[in-house]
């Protein structure tokens, strides 16, 4: 059994009605591992409360490990609105799936990748004559686009700045490999 502290849970009328694979999370993973795993799930900045209440921990607990996450450069804040809101800090998420990159492929691999995304980049660009995923949005409000045909450019447009970005990540793993990978010797 697993002991609980009481400072990482929410209330115990919470607990009543929390699913089976809530309490299964709670019961094997640290608050601290929980708001971390949120906080960097989330596509725009949110407040401690609904961190906490996602992560399943009280919000002053949420708070205390949102900056320590931001102390650490894991987390960006923005302290403009009426709350303290927490998202993933940039240089973080890059160094992140740059590391991943390395770490799982080769300079073949990612070569092999880069290409195959420039495949889908380049036919994005010959079907909807367009030069940009930006370009591309805005030819779904044009007076002859169906619903779903809109739907679909938007979508795409998402998916060439996914590629994009993901990408650009292949290419400065690709051109700094060396220095990025593992099977470097370290220097003293």
């Amino acid at each position: 059994m697993v002991p609980i502290d009481r400072d990482n849970t929410k209330d115990d009328a919470d607990e009543n009605s929390e699913s089976p694979g809530d309490a299964a999370w709670k019961a094997h993973t640290s608050a601290f591992d929980r708001v971390r795993s949120v906080a960097l799930s989330i596509s725009e900045p949110r407040p401690a409360a609904w961190i906490a209440e996602d992560a399943l921990v009280a919000e002053n607990t949420a708070r205390r490990h949102l900056e320590r996450l931001a102390d650490l450069h894991i987390l960006s804040t923005d302290t403009t609105g009426d709350a303290v809101t927490y998202f993933p800090d940039p240089v973080y998420v890059r160094t992140r799936d740059l590391r991943e990159l390395v770490t799982e492929y080769d300079r073949d691999e990612l070569a092999g990748l880069a290409g195959d995304l420039k495949a889908d980049v380049e036919s994005w660009r010959d079907e909807y004559d367009v030069a940009s995923p930006d370009e591309l949005r805005s030819t779904a409000a044009t007076g002859g686009t169906s619903a779903a045909e809109a739907h679909e450019r938007r979508r795409i447009a998402s998916d060439w700045e996914l590629t994009a970005y993901r990408l650009s990540l292949i290419e400065d793993a690709l051109s700094r490999y060396d220095e990025y990978s593992e099977t470097r010797t370290a220097t003293v």
